[in-house]
């Protein structure tokens, strides 16, 4: 928010006016207290004894000082204390309350940039003279709010230039009179910052004519090449007429009247910024702005040498650290009354910064990589959206939820647009066994199996020549009623049909493996692989172990090693055919045979580190988009036992994989009854509909269809994509910023179609190329960087 506050001392009275935003505006008149410039005056004399010697203000008459016994020092601090006691008082009458109030209570204008920086602008014009030379900078109007000043009288427009030189600040530094000077302490403080700021000297050299030093200067001010940045140290004095003067030489003064159509010149090249450090500048201020200059500090007093170079040191030192003009100003100024009041008294109180109202505060930009880095450094804002929608992606609820979500969404758009998978037989076939298939079999108990059933359902499998049978019951513990039956049922699949079959496993608490009661089946017969069910992802490959490779994965690496040897190909292991166990087989071939693996990605150093986060980015996904009757053909374990063997479709068991599983029955599970029927995924809901959850068989059939069939979704993980959202909204602001006809209207109506659109894309991307980018989580963290772009926008049209 910017507001304009003119006050106008007519007579013994001052006129407040202070207007903003839209046609907002308030009024006071109130007493002028004719102490108040008696103090002022016993200040300034107290001021001026102090610093007595090496003043910048030798043009013209400035005042003399007589050297007297007297201790400046206590009585420029007294002076001040009073000073500053009448003006505030002054400013606290109860006739400027509803004014007061309104600057206390301003909220700090919207913006990508507000969020960080919170500041209001209160532009300040005083008239007559006097009025600008009280030190309104003081005024306590909250810290939230910038004082600077602006003349009463400006007749040209400044320049739009919200974007600043690139490379190097090309700052002119004009030295003038050095007569009872020392301008070593400016050459010391602007060269220490050379690798910002592009330098270049002009002054009187002994013997120069005047007229040629005065063309000299106007030539270089008037430069194509243009600059930044205007520096004059020297002498320097108010003088209404010509808008102020400078010297430039001894005994040599040229104005700004004079100077007015190079600067005008200057300012078409691009010069911001002007700072004379030399004494009462405010008619030079005043000159300099009403020709359009954006803004120009001075000193409104004269100022002692060392002060006018301490100063330069603290400005150029914060400009240096990328703060714009009028925060190091502000900040040279803390830096004078917190550090060296002792030292130099009341010189905070003398520098003021004049803008242009239209203007933007100059800020020097970085150079080489320092530029791009701080171009697209994030604002406090920026920075808050980034990191609350990053740990809201870490979050595993928030996570899952998301995926979840995203996986319905997949589902319903391959519904839409008629991109389910062709209807054939499934490679997978889970045999569930159900509660009717307890109860017609005649079974009792339900916990653990009756290995007698298992073994009536291997036995018809391997009349209708399965040759890769997976069993998702943990048979761990001896049966001694059923485990011989079990074991004939075992050997007779693998001597009639040469049929691989896999028996799950599961690790327990104390790292140690359940696995087949080895009575069932010697382990050059079988293979076996964990049951496990990561959240609706398929498991990793682990490093060979006895059991530890998933079940589903061993189900397809059965699949696959029984084609290649139906086909001929030599060397594979086969079951019951080497004294040595299975799985030992299997790993020694496939330490030759690589290509022969089901799919290769074992756990990657990004899924390895977001485990510690309780994410696993890049983990391949179950794909429940794909309608469960395109994944597996589901037949009830008694219709198998009492069905002609055409009851499980025209093609041959042989090219299918068998899954015999529980059917959901209240009793199955591992650890407790019941952990078998998980959860049932939205995605899986939307296709079949009235039910509540979904078997581990279930899972471990899509995740064996993938491998079959090289469906391997692989997730984008959503910080990464969340990170690269931030640099496409830093990217989207930094080319707006710079483009002020923007129509706000049709931006956010162009920004929600490509949200839309690539939304629309993403979901695509899943179905061709097997690749989840997250899209709701990223395009919120667009929109948080484009919100305050839309709106600052929408405020410039108004």
């Amino acid at each position: 928010m910017i507001y304009r506050l003119s006050i106008h001392k007519i007579d013994q009275s001052c006129l407040f006016d202070l207007t903003w935003g839209k046609g907002q505006r308030l009024t006071a008149s109130l007493a002028f207290p004719a102490a108040l410039l008696v103090l002022y005056d016993a200040w300034r004399r107290a001021y001026l004894g102090y610093y007595k010697q090496a003043l910048r203000g030798r043009v013209g008459t400035a005042g003399q000082v007589v050297s007297v016994a007297i201790d400046w020092h206590s009585q420029l601090v007294q002076a001040e204390a009073r000073l500053l006691s009448e003006f505030h008082t002054w400013l606290k009458h109860g006739d400027l309350f509803d004014l007061r109030a309104e600057l206390l209570t301003a909220v700090p204008g919207a913006g990508p940039e507000s969020v960080s920086n919170a500041k209001t602008e209160l532009f300040l014009t005083c008239s007559p003279i006097e009025m600008a030379r009280l030190p309104w900078e003081t005024w306590e109007v909250g810290q939230h709010m910038q004082i600077v000043r602006s003349p009463a009288h400006i007749r040209a427009a400044s320049a739009d230039r919200r974007s600043f030189r690139r490379g190097k600040a090309r700052v002119l530094a004009i030295l003038g009179d050095e007569t009872g000077l020392n301008f070593t302490g400016e050459r010391t403080a602007l060269n220490a910052q050379k690798q910002l700021l592009d330098i270049h000297y002009i002054g009187w050299q002994p013997g120069e004519e005047v007229v040629a030093l005065k063309q000299r200067i106007c030539q270089t001010i008037a430069d194509p090449l243009g600059w930044d940045v205007l520096f004059f140290a020297g002498h320097s004095n108010e003088a209404a007429l010509v808008d102020g003067q400078v010297a430039i030489a001894p005994h040599t003064a040229i104005s700004v009247k004079e100077l007015s159509p190079y600067l005008q010149q200057a300012q078409q090249h691009g010069l911001q910024f002007a700072l004379f450090n030399s004494c009462s500048g405010l008619d030079i201020a005043h000159g300099l702005i009403n020709l359009g200059l954006s803004q120009v500090a001075i000193m409104r007093e004269p100022i002692h040498n060392e002060v006018a170079q301490t100063f330069l040191v603290q400005l150029l030192q914060r400009l240096a650290r990328y703060e714009n003009a009028q925060e190091a100003l502000a900040g040279a100024c803390r830096f004078l009354k917190v550090e060296q009041n002792l030292t130099y008294p009341s010189a905070y109180l003398v520098p003021s910064l004049f803008r242009h109202p239209d203007s933007v505060p100059y800020q020097v930009q970085p150079v080489g990589w320092q530029s791009i880095g701080r171009q697209w450094r994030p604002n406090r804002w920026e920075a808050l959206s980034v990191t609350a929608i990053a740990l809201l992606s870490l979050i595993s609820p928030v996570h899952y939820g998301l995926l979840n979500r995203r996986v319905l969404a997949q589902a319903i758009y391959r519904d839409l647009t008629r991109q389910v998978p062709a209807m054939v037989e499934p490679p997978v076939v889970l045999v569930q066994v159900d509660s009717a298939t307890f109860s017609r079999w005649g079974a009792t108990d339900f916990k653990p199996i009756d290995r007698g059933l298992l073994a009536d359902i291997l036995t018809r499998l391997t009349e209708q020549q399965a040759t890769v049978i997976g069993v998702d019951y943990l048979l761990d513990l001896p049966q001694p009623e059923n485990d011989a039956a079990l074991s004939q049922a075992i050997r007779q699949a693998v001597a009639q049909n040469q049929a691989w079959q896999v028996f799950i496993t599961k690790q327990n608490a104390g790292g140690d493996w359940s696995h087949l009661y080895d009575q069932v089946a010697p382990s050059d017969l079988i293979l076996q692989g964990d049951a496990w069910v990561p959240y609706w992802q398929l498991p990793i490959q682990p490093p060979p172990t006895d059991y530890g490779m998933p079940f589903s994965y061993q189900l397809a690496l059965a699949h696959r090693l029984n084609q290649q040897a139906r086909s001929g190909k030599p060397a594979v292991p086969q079951p019951g055919v080497v004294d040595l166990p299975l799985e030992t087989q299997v790993q020694t071939f496939l330490r030759h045979n690589v290509a022969d693996l089901p799919y290769q990605a074992g756990p990657t150093p990004l899924t390895r580190v977001s485990s510690w986060l309780g994410q696993r980015w890049l983990q391949p996904l179950i794909d429940f988009s794909i309608p469960p009757d395109r994944v597996y053909q589901a037949v009830p374990a008694w219709q198998l036992l009492e069905s002609p063997p055409t009851a499980l479709g025209t093609s041959a068991l042989q090219e299918r994989v068998v899954i015999v599983a529980p059917g959901g029955y209240d009793a199955a599970g591992i650890a407790s009854d019941g952990d078998d029927n998980l959860p049932l995924p939205p995605a899986m809901g939307y296709w079949r509909r009235g039910t509540t959850h979904i078997t581990g068989g279930e899972a471990h059939a899509y995740m064996t269809h993938h491998l079959l069939t090289h469906r391997l979704v692989i997730p984008i993980p959503d910080l990464g994509m969340i990170l690269l959202a931030a640099l496409v909204g830093k990217g989207l602001t930094l080319y707006l910023a710079n483009r002020p006809r923007v129509n706000p209207l049709r931006l956010g109506a162009v920004l929600a179609a490509v949200t839309a659109g690539s939304g629309l894309a993403s979901l695509q991307l899943y179905i061709s190329a097997a690749v989840l980018l997250p899209w709701l989580l990223p395009s919120l963290t667009v929109w948080l960087y484009a919100l305050p772009m839309l709106k600052e926008k929408a405020r410039e049209q108004r």
